[in-house]
């Protein structure tokens, strides 16, 4: 019983996203959640946060789920849960308030796919201290995978059952934001040396 409490511990903020996303999914509250330019424009904020737990369909769903729990089984241990939280948050807003400064010819986007790359980039950020060159060549193939999608295409396959087309450049401002939030962070950390661990 200890250890399912103890994994329900660790799993509990990867689990809640599923959770949310998986019920918008089942209550077909895209039309009103998905991230859209001109009613974003028009004042509904909302949908900049909730854009991102949106999705096309099921297989799109289970797609990026599998894509965060194969993230967080890997990276989860290197920042505390409040840290993960917040850049969720902070990644998600990157993606569309990206779309919605930079790229004015998306008009609509959803799914958690733009904030995984933020959690990829600064869990591969924390995993620096361990091994440099694992961190260095999950930078440069993520950047490569991003540099691909975003100048020639999706890749063989990808959009395959999804319903839609991929917003790659969604993913470049994940990234984009990942490391923000890290390089934030550690000049705060710099600046006021935290007394305890991540």
């Amino acid at each position: 019983m200890q250890q399912v409490l103890r994994w329900l511990r660790i799993w509990r903020l990867p689990l809640g996203i599923a959770f949310v996303a998986t019920t918008i999914q089942i209550l077909g509250l895209a039309p009103s959640l998905r991230y859209q330019r001109d009613l974003v424009t028009e004042g509904e904020l909302w949908r900049l946060l909730s854009g991102n737990f949106v999705h096309l369909g099921w297989v799109h769903l289970w797609r990026d789920l599998v894509g965060l729990g194969l993230i967080w089984s890997y990276f989860h241990r290197y920042l505390s849960e409040r840290a993960w939280l917040i850049l969720v948050f902070v990644g998600s807003l990157g993606v569309t308030l990206g779309l919605y400064w930079f790229s004015p010819g998306v008009h609509w986007y959803v799914g958690i796919s733009g904030m995984l790359f933020a959690l990829f980039t600064a869990g591969a950020w924390m995993e620096w201290r361990l091994s440099p060159w694992r961190s260095l060549i999950m930078f440069i193939l993520m950047g490569a995978l991003i540099a691909y999608t975003v100048l020639i295409g999706p890749l063989p396959g990808e959009q395959d059952g999804l319903g839609g087309a991929v917003i790659a450049i969604a993913h470049f401002y994940g990234a984009l934001t990942g490391a923000a939030f890290m390089l934030c962070r550690w000049g705060l950390s710099r600046r006021w040396p935290a007394r305890g661990s991540n």
